[in-house]
Order: structure tokens, then sequence, then C-alpha cells
């Protein structure tokens, strides 16, 4: 049905959009309609859908609470790709090793500080988003001075979520 990566692209914006439109619902007195942006990916080849809900929910809480909107750093996916992997090999979340990760990304793409927000057993991006909002210190990053930000979500063989999300200035 689809026969191009265009195609496929274009179909994941439209139900991008649809997810958007569907989970947020603000009216004019709530919001100024002027702060409600969405925000897609520039390509979704390799991103789930949780993975780009993540990012536009964060994004999207970013603008409505007057916080600069964050770009994807595609080159610090592999970090939170591998942190998932580690955490899925551990059977727990944690932030071990956050002290290499950081100084990594100092030297791979000039980052001067860096965060990060974990978790597992959420079963979609609006669940951890709103634990993470919950949570003073997530939510400290989410509102944090940072410029860009990467975010992998990754399944254990039991089925378990696990998520992770650097924040980079």
């Amino acid at each position: 049905m689809y026969n191009n990566k265009a195609d496929k692209m274009k179909l994941s914006i439209v139900f991008l959009m649809l997810i958007l439109v569907v989970t947020t619902s603000c009216s004019k007195s709530e919001l100024p309609e002027e702060n409600i942006t969405a925000t897609t990916f520039v390509s979704s080849e390799d991103y789930n859908e949780t993975e780009m809900e993540i990012f536009s929910l964060v994004n999207n809480y970013r603008l409505n609470n007057g916080f600069s909107q964050l770009k994807y750093n595609y080159q610090a996916k592999e970090y939170t790709q591998n942190h998932n992997t580690y955490m899925i090999s551990k059977d727990e979340i944690s932030h071990d090793n956050f002290a290499q990760r950081s100084s990594e990304l100092s030297v791979d793409i000039n980052a001067t500080r860096v965060s990060e927000n974990v978790g597992r057993n959420f079963t979609s991006a609006q669940g951890i988003f709103e634990a993470w909002l919950a949570s003073e210190s997530h939510l400290k990053n989410i509102e944090g001075d940072y410029d860009e930000t990467a975010i992998s979500v990754s399944t254990s063989a039991d089925g378990t979520l696990y998520f992770t999300q650097v924040f980079i200035k």
C-alpha cells in the first residue's frame, strides 16, 4: 500500500497529529490559542510512535508553559538506546553510568550540561509523561534550560517498556 518512505513519513505525521488532537483538550479560556503548537519529527523511520509522542508531549508542555522548544538530537539517541538495553539487562530502572554518558555526550556533541529521565512499567507515552510531571526532579529536567533532547523506548523480552530521555544544553 505504501511504496516509499515519503508515504510512510506522511502517514506517521498524520497519525501523530491525530494523537495530539485526541490527547490534548484545551479551551480558549484555559490556554491562549497562540501557545498551542504541534511538534513533529523530521523523519520517523528510526523512531517509534511512542518516542514521537513523548517528544511532542514534552515540547507542547514546554511551549505552553513559557519554555523553548527542544530540538531532537539524533546523535544522542544511541546513548538513550544503550541505557535502555542496560536497564533491561539489569531488570531495573537506574541512572547507573550517567556521569560517563554525560561526559561522552560532552565530547561527542559538545554538550555543556546533560540530565535524564528514566522509567519503566508504563504502557503509553501519556502515562510516563504524566509520571515525570508528577516527580519534582523529572519535572525540573522537562522545564530545564536545555536546547536538545533524545528519547528511546525499548521493550524487554517480557513486554515491559523502558524509557530514557536525555536533555542537552
